[in-house]
This record gives structure tokens, sequence and C-alpha cells, in this order.
């Protein structure tokens, strides 16, 4: 099965985590929970725009950050000097085994055709006793505000659900299956202003949510842009918009008397 994802991801990486720091406040409170020391060898797979692997850097962290779209790691290499950028599909790891002491992944392993084979590919690259850290999309506590949103985006999502992305994520299972002891999650979520119904729209289709969008027909595509932009003008002007999201935040470790690595 070919991965869909790193065409969409290549296509939107000049604007991807560029109109609203999104990414890269769940990367800040993910690192904050990790709290890695300076000097950790840390993998970051499905790097994007780098809002881990850059952040961790900043941290003292040697960082070696991999995604499989080429404009993402073109930006980030020149960005950020100080990475090991490379261009890598992270169901096929080119890396020494038992490298690393962290691997990350940022909304990532959700959108991946064989979550359990890349996950089987950190643990190998990852050391005995290493850490690896997941985060998918969660729930959050909006009062409400998005409610009217929600039910707009699954109207017109159901339209074209057999071209989107599964929604059965099963982390939990598909990292036991791949060898990872002491599984346990953490719940992340942010609240950020945005100041105008244009820069909101702006802001979903920088990223996987215009996977929706092109996985509808032209007439429907121009409607829901329509409908999105008329509801978010209605939360702007009841109080303002706020980007309430959530992640779950997957850690597990390799068992520190883990064999030699497969």
């Amino acid at each position: 099965m070919t991965d869909p994802a790193p065409a969409l991801f290549d296509r939107l990486a000049d604007r991807y985590d560029q109109v609203i720091p999104f990414f890269a406040e769940f990367a800040s409170q993910l690192l904050d929970v990790l709290a890695p020391p300076p000097g950790t060898h840390l993998l970051d797979v499905g790097t994007g725009r780098g809002a881990i692997g850059a952040s961790a850097a900043a941290r003292g962290c040697v960082v070696t950050a991999v995604d499989a779209a080429p404009r993402m790691v073109s930006l980030l290499a020149a960005a950020h000097p100080e990475l090991d950028v490379r261009l890598m599909d992270a169901h096929r790891l080119d890396l020494p085994a038992a490298s690393y002491d962290l691997a990350t992944a940022g909304f990532m392993i959700h959108l991946v055709t064989d979550p359990l084979r890349v996950l089987t590919g950190l643990r190998r690259v990852l050391r005995p006793g290493a850490t690896v850290a997941l985060t998918t999309p969660g729930p959050c506590e909006d009062g409400g505000r998005w409610d009217a949103w929600e039910t707009l985006v699954g109207c017109f999502a159901s339209r074209a659900a057999e071209r989107l992305p599964r929604r059965d994520y099963g982390v939990a299972a598909h990292l036991h299956a791949a060898g990872f002891a002491d599984i346990r999650t953490v719940q992340l979520a942010v609240h950020l202003p945005v100041p105008s119904p244009q820069i909101c729209w702006d802001f979903h289709m920088s990223h996987g949510f215009a996977a929706v969008v092109e996985a509808l027909d032209t007439t429907d595509a121009v409607e829901f842009r329509r409908a999105a932009l008329t509801e978010l003008t209605r939360m702007h002007e009841s109080g303002g918009i706020v980007l309430d999201r959530g992640a779950v935040g997957y850690l597990a470790s390799v068992p520190s008397e883990d064999g030699p690595p497969r």
C-alpha cells in the first residue's frame, strides 16, 4: 500500500506550523514531561518543520530528525543546521541499532500505513532502557465552543470517509506488540487565541486537516469552505476564536534487560 502522507505533507511544508505555533506548543509540553537531560541522543521521526527536534536541541539534546517529505527536510535543514536532518521513511529506518536514548513522534503514528512496523523499527534503534514518546489527537475541554464546528466537519468528512485516515489508533497495543514496556499516557492541551476567521481556516489548511478538503469533490469543497468560514465568523463575533485542542502522549520504554537488537 502506498503511503499518501509524505505527498500531502510535502505540499503543505511551506506553511506547516507557520500560521499558528500549534505543533510547537505541544512539542514544548511533551518535552517538559520527558525532561531529557543535555546530551540526550534523540531521534525525532516525522519531524515536519522540527517542532520537537528544534526544541529538544535548544534544551541540549543531540538530535537526529527524519521525515519522508523532501520539502519538510529541505526547509528544516536550512532553518536548523544544528540538527542532523535526514530524508527517511519511518517504516524503513536506515539508522544503527541501539543508538538513541529517546525517540519521539509528534502527531505522526496515527497517519502511517503500518504503525507496528514503525514502532518495531524505533525499538531496534533505541538503547535498552530508552524511552519512546508519541502524540496523537486527543480530547480537550472547550466548553462546547467547537461543537458546531465538529458537527460541520463530520458532515462533510462523511462524504469522503473511505479516503480519510482511520480513527482507531490502537497505539498502546502496537507499542506492546513491538516489545515496549511500562506503557503509560499523559494528557496534553493547548488553548491558542486566533485573531481572525481567515487565519483559523488557513491554520486548518496548513496541516493534515487539508486531507479532508482534498478528499471532497470540487462542489463540496467550495461549500465546506463557505460553511466553515461562516461558523468561524460566528465564533469570532461571539467572544473570539480560541483553538482548544488536546493530545494523548504515549510513553513507553525499551526493557533494560533487552536482548541484542534484531
